[in-house]
């Protein structure tokens, strides 16, 4: 199921997303993919949210392709996406609202990972 929402993120590269945040970019991707969570949620667009949906959290050296990726804190993480493997991860450049692979680099260097499964 993770590939499910991976792919699905990688047929958006390039897309605009007007009025689009990382957030809720990894959120759509994730309902779209049909990913679970318990009877009368929905997977909510704030990385503070996200990150309590997690169905585990794990060291960014752990993550594997799908996993998500957190920057800030732990409990106040304020940036997400979605990591493609090989130190690249996918998210909406809020610069101008792009869905991109992105580097991850140490001055850009997400905080924790977690798996939605």
């Amino acid at each position: 199921m993770q590939n499910d929402y991976l792919k699905l993120a990688l047929d958006n590269l390039g897309k605009t997303f007007n009025d689009y945040n990382s957030g809720r970019f990894v959120a759509q991707q994730l309902m779209r993919a049909q990913v679970p969570l318990p009877e009368g949620s929905h997977w909510d667009s704030s990385p503070a949210h996200l990150i309590k949906q997690m169905h585990h959290l794990l060291g960014v050296l752990q993550a594997t392709p799908g996993d998500l990726l957190f920057w800030g804190t732990q409990n106040a993480p304020y940036e997400v996406g979605i990591y493609v493997g090989g130190n690249h991860f996918i998210a909406v450049n809020n610069g101008d609202h792009v869905a991109k692979i992105q580097t991850l680099s140490r001055n850009w260097y997400p905080c924790i990972a977690g798996s939605v499964l």
